[in-house]
């Protein structure tokens, strides 16, 4: 369920999701860990994304449970250890679910461009982030085509039953870069002149605020570190 809430800038859910993984280098874990999570909510929160919020609430609380439930134990540690690697990624992979599933590629075009990057960069990354939507429906059309042909995945056979998926995904992948391409060309991605867009993306205060509270997590995590 979404209500209507701000739309951020997507540059500055580029930005968060470039930064935010790069900083598990140079600060504490956990501290990261739990004020990405509470970042990340109160994104969903800002951009009335409710089941977002749920969800990642959800899966969070899930992964951090196997891992305090299983780290005691010597046999188990391993798949805590597992998980609690998934959990600290949980926050940033639903800040990017948040930016493919609310801007289409036409948006996002318009942002990165502000950033005055290079044209081809641009265009990488924006059919980087939309080409992820059109991966579930392709993979949804081969499941529907291997059920129609009762054809099975089985962990008997694994595999043989990957093949099924990603020799097709695979075709599909070559045929639409080339209509992707087409389309790009089309549409003068390629024109040495800046583009005209109908979305008008500027930095609000909102955006300012949101990139400020990052910085100060961020900013706070080194001073706890050093204390």
């Amino acid at each position: 369920m979404n209500t209507k809430g701000f739309r951020l800038n997507p540059v500055v859910l580029i930005l968060i999701n470039i930064v935010a993984p790069s900083m598990y280098i140079f600060l504490p874990g956990k501290y990261l860990q739990y004020f990405l999570l509470a970042f990340a909510l109160s994104v969903m929160l800002l951009a009335g994304s409710i089941k977002g919020f749920f969800g990642l609430l959800l899966v969070e609380g899930l992964f951090l449970a196997i891992f305090y439930g299983t780290i005691g134990v010597s046999s188990l540690e391993f798949l805590g250890l597992f998980f609690i690697v998934f959990a600290q990624s949980v926050p940033c992979v639903a800040l990017a679910i948040l930016l493919i599933k609310r801007y289409d590629s036409a948006e996002l075009l318009s942002a990165l461009e502000t950033l005055h990057i290079p044209r081809v960069l641009v265009v990488a990354v924006t059919i980087t982030l939309k080409y992820i939507p059109t991966f579930r429906r392709e993979f949804s059309y081969i499941k529907e085509s291997m059920r129609l042909r009762g054809i099975s995945f089985t962990w008997k056979r694994p595999v043989k039953s990957f093949q099924y998926f990603i020799v097709p995904q695979l075709f599909r992948c070559s045929a639409l870069a080339e209509e992707v391409s087409a389309a790009g060309l089309v549409k003068g991605i390629d024109a040495p002149i800046r583009r005209s867009s109908y979305f008008e993306q500027k930095f609000h205060v909102m955006d300012g605020i949101v990139l400020l509270v990052f910085i100060g997590g961020l900013v706070g995590g080194f001073v706890w570190k050093n204390m």
